[in-house]
């Protein structure tokens, strides 16, 4: 009698053990199971904000062929862009239009191994304009992104700028590879802004600082209706803060269709420097150079692209995704 009341506990024991089993692996299953559904769902949703993104570059490409005036300035429809906009199953997309040539050019420093005078003293007034500081100085950080974009091996010992001859010590290949983490020196154009980080002098600090108003296209014509006082200061010695407040004034009361419009603005000296830029066609009020950044959000999925274009004949000049 003992005998049987022991097999039968055994067995129960065995069943409760089974069970638990089972139910531990059905758990499981049930959770892989989640865990797949819910990737499944998140690549889907992220493929659908992908093309809702492409989408967002192709309409703010559409809102800049629109744009057809003689002028182009921070308070037209492209500037304002998109923000959350609702589109269908609770989606939404944000598109941001961002003008490129009211910004310095700085790939047009150099061409080559040869340094652009004109566009070597627009950095360095620029950087002089930002009032770095003690975070950097001016002369020294010009030198050394000089010697980054240029095809030489010999570091800058001296820039010339502004009838000045200032001293620096640039930077090639044998101090970056005198580095804790070495590297080489580029001796070529920027691909992205990020890229300044890399070159000696240019901290984090400085980087964030004075990136949202450089650009690595080619263009040096500065549109003066979407340019920052530091960027208007940079064309030009004679134009000082308050000439460059002065024109910003101006715009936002008006749009600047011509430079002519500024001959009874500003002082007949800083007028001529205007006037003289812009028969160069080294100043103008239109823009050829935008960026576009869509940003699309579907449920847990989203996708941010970025496109430079050329609006003269709608041209792609970069696509990235990020």
């Amino acid at each position: 009698m003992k005998q049987r009341r022991s097999n039968r506990g055994m067995a129960l024991l065995i069943v409760l053990v089974v069970v638990a089993m089972l139910t531990a692996l059905l758990s499981d299953l049930a959770f892989s199971t989640l865990v797949d559904m819910r990737l499944t769902e998140t690549f889907r949703d992220s493929t659908r904000a992908y093309y809702l993104a492409k989408g967002g570059v192709n309409a703010g490409r559409m809102i800049l062929q629109a744009d057809t005036n003689s002028y182009d300035t921070l308070n037209e429809l492209w500037s304002r862009g998109v923000v959350n906009y609702p589109v269908a199953d609770g989606a939404s997309i944000t598109i941001q239009i961002e003008d490129q040539d009211g910004k310095l050019a700085i790939n047009s420093m150099v061409s080559g191994n040869n340094p652009q005078a004109i566009m070597i003293d627009r950095f360095y007034r620029f950087l002089l304009a930002m009032d770095l500081g003690d975070l950097g100085d001016p002369a020294e950080l010009t030198a050394a992104l000089i010697d980054w974009l240029d095809e030489g091996g010999d570091p800058y010992t001296e820039i010339h700028t502004d009838g000045q001859n200032i001293p620096v010590a640039g930077a090639e290949d044998i101090y970056y590879q005198g580095l804790h983490e070495p590297y080489h020196c580029k001796n070529g154009p920027l691909e992205t802004l990020e890229e300044l980080s890399l070159v000696k002098g240019f901290t984090p600090e400085i980087v964030k600082l004075i990136s949202p108003q450089l650009t690595v296209n080619n263009n040096v014509k500065i549109n003066i209706n979407t340019a920052s006082a530091e960027v208007l200061m940079s064309l030009d010695l004679l134009i000082d803060r308050d000439v460059a407040l002065t024109i910003i004034d101006y715009r936002q009361t008006e749009p600047i269709k011509t430079v002519a419009q500024l001959e009874d603005v500003i002082a007949p000296q800083y007028y001529t420097v205007l006037k003289t830029l812009a028969n160069l066609e080294q100043l103008g009020t239109t823009s050829r150079g935008y960026r576009i950044e869509s940003s699309a959000l579907v449920n847990d999925g989203t996708r941010r692209l970025v496109a430079e274009v050329d609006k003269q004949g709608n041209k792609l000049l970069l696509f990235k995704v990020n």
